[in-house]
C-alpha cells in the first residue's frame, strides 16, 4: 500500500479562524469543518470499514470539536490536536458500539480509457476490500498506527504526538500490526487458493 500524505494545514492560517470562532463568529467553525472534514472522514472510514458509519462518526467528531475547541491553546499544531481528537473519538465510538465492522465496501470506480481491463479492475477492488477487512480486524491502537503511518504517511514522531504514546510504543504497535496483516492476508490468499482448486 502506498502512503497517501494528508495535507498539512498551516498553523498560521488555523489560529485566526479558531480565535474568530471563540470570539463568537459561527461561520469560522464552518471554515474549520471545510478544512478538516476530509481528514476526519478518511480516518473514520478506515476505522469503521463502511461509509455510513464513517459519515455518522465524522459528524460525531465535529460535535466533539464544537464542544472542546476552547480547550485548544496552541501548544501543538491544530492539525495534530484535531487528529488526536478524531482518533480518540473513533476509538470511543468503536468501544461504545461494541462492534467490529461487518460490512466492508469499496466504491466502484469507472475504468478510464487506456486503463486496466475489467479483470484487473476486479482484482484491484477485491484486494482493496481484503486489505480493508484485515485492517478493520486489528486492535484499535494497531489500526490507528497502520492508518496513520502506512496509509497517510505520518512519521513515528507525529504519530507519537497524535496518540500521546512513546515512539517505541508506536513502532511496536506498527510492527505487530504489519505482522498480523501479513498473516491475515496470507491466510485469506491460501483459503482462496484452496477454494479455486
Amino acid at each position: 500500500m502506498k502512503a497517501v500524505r494528508m495535507p498539512r494545514h498551516d498553523a498560521d492560517l488555523d489560529m485566526p479562524v479558531i480565535k474568530s470562532y471563540l470570539a463568537g463568529d459561527a461561520d469560522s467553525f464552518n471554515e474549520l469543518v471545510g478544512r478538516y472534514e476530509r481528514l476526519a472522514y478518511n480516518l473514520a472510514y478506515r476505522m469503521t470499514g463502511n461509509s455510513a458509519d464513517a459519515a455518522d462518526l465524522t459528524q460525531e467528531i465535529f460535535v466533539r470539536l464544537h464542544r472542546t475547541l476552547q480547550t485548544f491553546h496552541g501548544d501543538s499544531a491544530f492539525s495534530t490536536w484535531f487528529y488526536r481528537l478524531a482518533a480518540n473519538c473513533c476509538k470511543d465510538w468503536l468501544r461504545k458500539e461494541a462492534r467490529r465492522p461487518a460490512i466492508h465496501e469499496m466504491k466502484d470506480t469507472l475504468i478510464a480509457d487506456g486503463g486496466t481491463g475489467p479483470s484487473q479492475h476486479y482484482e484491484q477492488k477485491e484486494t482493496k476490500e481484503l486489505v480493508q477487512m484485515a485492517i478493520s480486524a486489528l486492535p484499535e491502537e494497531q489500526r490507528v498506527a497502520v492508518i496513520l503511518h502506512d496509509l497517510q504517511g505520518y512519521s513515528y514522531e507525529e504519530i507519537a504526538t497524535i496518540t500521546e504514546a512513546p515512539i517505541g510504543t508506536v513502532k511496536s504497535r506498527l510492527a505487530r500490526a504489519r505482522l498480523k496483516l501479513a498473516e491475515s492476508l496470507a491466510a485469506i490468499k491460501e483459503q482462496n487458493g484452496r477454494l479455486s482448486v
